[in-house]
């Protein structure tokens, strides 16, 4: 019978090198499945942001802008006077960072500006067509679509 129990060191290097080879096997399928989690949830968060923001502005009686960014989004109570531009007297709501590697491109927003205005009624205000709000990173795009009468949905 052996009295000094443990493991070999022969025994430890082919365990260490079944986990390095089941590593480099299932990394890659888990960083895509990352990121396109990452892109969901920040299209899941955006709605439900932007449908908080028509509440409010039901609520409060008054405009509620959603003003987007690179690699953030904010939501504020609009005072009316300079539409979309965030002034010391009017408060914050939301001020969202994307998570990390999802952008929105400026460049491939269909609004005229890189802002929403909601109005009391819940509907946003300039607003002629549909128009799409880009999700972007590695793993793809998600198009959270608004149209004329406040209703938001991800394509």
């Amino acid at each position: 019978m052996r009295r000094n129990s443990g493991f070999t060191a022969l025994e430890l290097a082919v365990t260490m090198a079944i986990v390095g080879i089941f590593a480099t096997v299932t990394m890659p399928s888990f960083l895509n499945w990352l990121t396109g989690h990452r892109l969901r949830g920040a299209a899941i968060n955006l709605m439900a942001d932007m449908e908080m923001a028509k509440i409010r502005a039901i609520r409060e009686n008054t405009f509620v802008a959603v003003k987007f960014e690179t690699d953030k989004y904010e939501i504020f109570i609009d005072n009316g006077a300079d539409p979309g531009i965030r002034k010391p007297g009017e408060r914050l709501l939301v001020d969202r960072a994307l998570p990390a590697g999802v952008s929105i491109p400026a460049g491939e927003l269909t609004l005229a500006n890189p802002w929403v205005r909601f109005t009391s009624r819940g509907l946003p205000a300039d607003l002629l067509n549909a128009e799409l709000i880009p999700l972007v990173n590695r793993a793809g795009r998600r198009d959270i679509q608004l149209n004329r009468l406040g209703r938001l949905w991800i394509q």
